[in-house]
């Protein structure tokens, strides 16, 4: 169709490879290898896991990576909760979506540099530790790398949050009750005011 003339650029992001890898992580381990087989796991073991709980793109690239993502799971003998990681990483290590026209460009965002930030694998060191959560603002910065003079930033999408202990607990312990507080109180005034039509 007109429509998927030239391809559109996706965006993918990693997590941290000092973290984890795919053949270290028992998940990512057991989604490869039983998605794909012993070889493709051997092959893939020492790879960065890129994370399938954020993508973005443009939407011609976005529509051929969905469909792309279908028919792995379609021709794929594994059923299980999260498999979804093992095909996104399937597709980008080995290059299946490169012939795709409607794909012109893929982006590997490491941990910590692209507009997500995936906080997942980084659970035995706390944020704060790291350095990338102000434990008073709650705000989450993203990483600087030693070879550039990036400046420090807020990271603008914040994936995996409830990960870290201190995160979890201000927002389910604060943020969310005055959430659910604020919701109630509206849904309160709706009923009260359909009530009186």
């Amino acid at each position: 169709p007109e429509s998927m003339k030239g391809g559109g650029l996706l965006h993918f992001f990693g997590e941290n490879s000092e973290a984890t890898r795919l053949g270290l992580s028992r998940k990512n381990k057991n989604w490869i290898q039983r998605g794909y087989g012993s070889e493709v796991l051997e092959a893939l073991k020492n790879k960065p896991t890129i994370c399938s709980g954020a993508t973005m793109g443009e939407q011609v690239g976005m529509e051929m990576y969905l469909r792309a993502m279908v028919n792995e799971k379609d021709e794929s003998p594994i059923r299980m909760t999260g498999a979804d990681q093992g095909f996104h990483n399937y597709l980008y290590y080995s290059s299946k979506l490169a012939g795709a026209t409607a794909i012109e460009k893929i982006v590997l965002w490491e941990q910590g540099l692209g507009v997500v930030n995936n906080l997942g694998a980084l659970r035995e060191i706390s944020l704060e530790e790291r350095g990338i959560l102000n434990a008073t603002t709650y705000e989450v910065y993203n990483n600087v790398r030693e070879d550039t003079k990036q400046q420090r930033s807020l990271s603008p999408v914040v994936h995996q949050w409830d990960r870290d202990k201190t995160l979890f607990h201000h927002r389910h312990g604060k943020v969310f009750d005055q959430l659910s507080k604020e919701w109630n109180i509206k849904k309160q005034t709706l009923k009260d005011h359909a009530q009186e039509q």
